[in-house]
């Protein structure tokens, strides 16, 4: 049954692509300016991920995440913004972005995320994650020539507009005339129409310069860092809701680009749970870290990684209630990427598990769609 509904999510998916590909909204920069589409940190905290070495990056738009750990369709939801992008910079002019300080450049690339996913027992985990980007070889927004062109041309035929429309709604204050104040009024309309469609020309104009310079430098390097709350609880029934372990996690995880097709990433994170809530002394500590490794295009790329971890207290493994980042001691996985349209991206993977000794545990398939709400 899953299998027959996940292939239909991805039927659907691939079907309106060019919905989610060519929809445009009243304002902003909504073309596709992202090296990659990753994953929500909310989700990363939680050890969902087909990758557990998730590629930084920075997304400049709403995205939703599903993941599928099991053969039943979970509502397992994750949903990413930027709201200092979102509030100060998303324009269809990018000059306010590009005049911004490093300081607000960098702030723009906050986001904050929040995921819930449920296991086979009922337990459900919620997450709450603040991730920011602090380096990033190449940002197409500030590319020095990329946009120089496009910039002028909009800028001169906007303020030609907007001038106007200035001119004539002065002359509509000073004229008393009925009639004439009402033509006035219908130019202002079309002039404000035209403003309109002018706008949303420079956004196309932006996606498509941004679409050439992301095909060829996809792999381009990254660093972010994260800090995210962890909470479990059982779902009995909609009354009775009972917490029974809670975490924060902090990690750093950077790439770096290796040739046109190779991209190396690594990830170190502290993770802390607590399953006794009565005594918050008891909380038991994880420091795990990875490398992933991946080849490809910015469309499919391939991915193999080994991810390990280590805690002072077996409990952080070996209970079901407890392991709130559902990580073992080592794990080994490799999967890949697909972008099936400029908002929609499908990941998997395979993860296999070994406990301390290295012997083999289990076996993991997961599978992710992420969307980008454009």
């Amino acid at each position: 049954m899953f299998r027959t509904k996940f292939v239909l999510l991805v039927f659907l998916l691939v079907a309106f692509s060019p919905t989610f590909s060519t929809a445009q909204s009243d304002g902003g920069v909504k073309g596709a300016t992202e090296f990659a589409i990753p994953v929500s940190p909310a989700f990363d905290i939680l050890g969902i991920n087909p990758s557990q070495v998730t590629r930084p990056c920075n997304i400049r738009d709403f995205k939703v995440d599903w993941s599928f750990r099991s053969w039943r369709l979970k509502p397992n939801i994750a949903i990413q913004a930027q709201p200092v992008w979102e509030i100060l910079y998303n324009r269809p002019d990018i000059r306010r972005y590009r005049k911004a300080s490093k300081v607000m450049q960098t702030l723009s690339t906050l986001d904050i995320s929040v995921g819930t996913i449920e296991d086979d027992d009922l337990t459900r985990r919620l997450s709450f994650a603040a991730k920011i980007n602090l380096y990033r070889e190449r940002d197409p927004l500030l590319a020095p020539l990329a946009f120089k062109n496009i910039e002028m041309t909009y800028g001169e035929e906007r303020d030609a507009l907007q001038m106007q429309i200035d001119e004539i709604k002065k002359l509509k204050r000073i004229n008393r005339t009925h009639e004439l104040r009402d033509s006035l009024s219908d130019v202002i309309d079309d002039l404000m129409n035209q403003r309109d469609m002018l706008d949303r020309i420079q956004k196309e104009r932006i996606q498509e310069v941004a679409k050439g310079y992301i095909n060829k430098f996809w792999n381009t390097s990254y660093l972010d860092f994260a800090y995210g709350r962890i909470y479990s609880y059982r779902t009995d029934t909609l009354s009775n809701l009972k917490l029974n372990g809670e975490g924060y996690a902090i990690w750093m995880n950077g790439c770096k680009g290796l040739g046109r097709k190779m991209l190396l990433s690594g990830i170190v994170k502290y993770t802390a749970i607590n399953t006794d809530l009565a005594n918050s002394s008891t909380m038991n500590g994880i420091f795990s870290m990875g490398a992933n490794f991946r080849y490809g295009s910015p469309r499919f790329n391939f991915f193999a990684e080994a991810f390990y971890s280590s805690s002072s207290e077996d409990v952080a493994f070996d209970k079901s209630n407890s392991a709130l980042t559902q990580v073992t001691y080592f794990s080994a996985s490799y999967g890949g990427d697909w972008r099936i349209s400029r908002n929609v991206l499908l990941s998997y993977g395979v993860r296999t598990n070994y406990n301390e000794g290295f012997a083999f545990k289990n076996l993991v398939p997961v599978a992710s769609v992420s969307c980008m709400m454009r």
